[in-house]
């Protein structure tokens, strides 16, 4: 993997949060198993792939998942099915010292923002766990109305920001949103939730962000 390093002092961080600061509930997947039928794996699939036109602000979540189910299941869906299974994406864990990790960037004097691929419904769902009152800004895909690993995401929020790449410095999860990232200039690293049981990975982050030349961490 090639990691790139900041040319200049670092004056920005961006995070993703889904493998990097939460995580499902355990279990979560309960809540589409009746649903599924004979293969859960396929519906997930196909659940996912119905939520992407969310992820960019194009549809609400309940219009994409009637879309999917009326398409896999031949008829009609309940409302109220759509309702059970978007309470799925409700169910979230918030690592354990994410937030302090948060907080002692920006104590340090750096601007900590979050980039995140969310339909509107999970980002309200996020909006009262406590991440407007650790981040600077959050930059929302289905705000933005486009979503990583498109590398127009981070032209976006570059834009919102009003400056270059320069002294920026992401993370996220996944290699590809990782390489979108490095393919307009920011300085970005894949981070591995699994590093350790003990702290979802939190140590590995920490560690990560000091390398990168981030301070207070």
């Amino acid at each position: 993997m090639n990691e790139t390093h900041p040319a200049q002092p670092v004056h920005t961080v961006l995070l993703d949060a889904d493998g990097v600061l939460q995580w499902p509930t355990p279990g979560w997947l309960d809540v589409w198993r009746p649903y599924a039928g004979d293969d859960l794996d396929d519906f997930v699939v196909g659940m996912f792939e119905a939520e992407k036109p969310a992820l960019r602000g194009e549809v609400g979540l309940h219009e994409s998942l009637a879309g999917y189910l009326r398409r896999r299941w031949g008829r009609e869906p309940d409302p109220a099915v759509g309702d059970d299974l978007a309470s799925g994406w409700a169910l979230i864990e918030i690592f354990e010292e994410a937030f302090a990790l948060v907080d002692a960037i920006r104590a340090s004097g750096l601007r900590c923002h979050l980039a995140s691929n969310q339909q509107v419904y999970r980002r309200d769902i996020m909006l009262g766990l406590g991440y407007p009152e650790h981040f600077d800004r959050l930059f929302f895909s289905c705000d933005l109305g486009v979503a990583k690993p498109d590398p127009d995401y981070f032209r976006a929020i570059l834009a919102e920001l009003g400056c270059g790449p320069e002294g920026i410095v992401f993370v996220d999860d996944r290699e590809d949103n990782v390489e979108a990232a490095r393919s307009v200039g920011l300085t970005a690293f894949v981070h591995d939730t699994h590093a350790s049981a003990n702290d979802r990975g939190l140590d590995d982050l920490a560690r990560i962000l000091r390398e990168a030349g981030v301070p207070g961490v």
